[in-house]
């Protein structure tokens, strides 16, 4: 357990790298950052999906989805700790599969979607 605040420049950081597998399972947590933080890092995750976590995860892109069941969600803990390839996979899955999910990249399908939507509107003023 952790008490107080960790810095986002080293003593957080090296919390996730010092991790085999980031264990999830907040049925309140609204956006997923952090799994974003520890995928981003290697670190694979096992996670439920719930709220924000279920538009974040997506099975094999760096972490693994346990059901809301407290026997899944140790095998898949079980199995990623077990298993180094499969850490290795997911580790590395997860650092490519962060990438959409920078600030540049998500501008960049926000801008698309105004694109879309001005072009559709014009389209209707003629």
């Amino acid at each position: 357990m952790f008490v107080g605040y960790l810095s986002r420049e080293d003593a957080l950081m090296d919390c996730y790298c010092a991790a085999d597998v980031f264990e999830f399972a907040s049925r309140t947590e609204t956006q997923g950052l952090v799994l974003l933080e520890a995928m981003a890092l290697g670190v694979p995750v096992v996670s439920t999906a719930v709220m924000g976590t279920g538009d974040i995860l997506k099975a094999g892109e760096g972490g693994i989805v346990a059901e809301e069941d407290e026997d899944d969600f140790a095998r898949k803990v079980v199995r990623v700790l077990r298993d180094g390839e499969l850490q290795c996979r997911l580790g590395e899955g997860g650092r490519e599969y962060v990438k959409q999910w920078s600030s540049s990249a998500c501008a960049a399908r926000m801008i698309d979607f105004y694109s879309e939507v001005i072009e559709g509107r014009a389209g209707l003023a003629d």
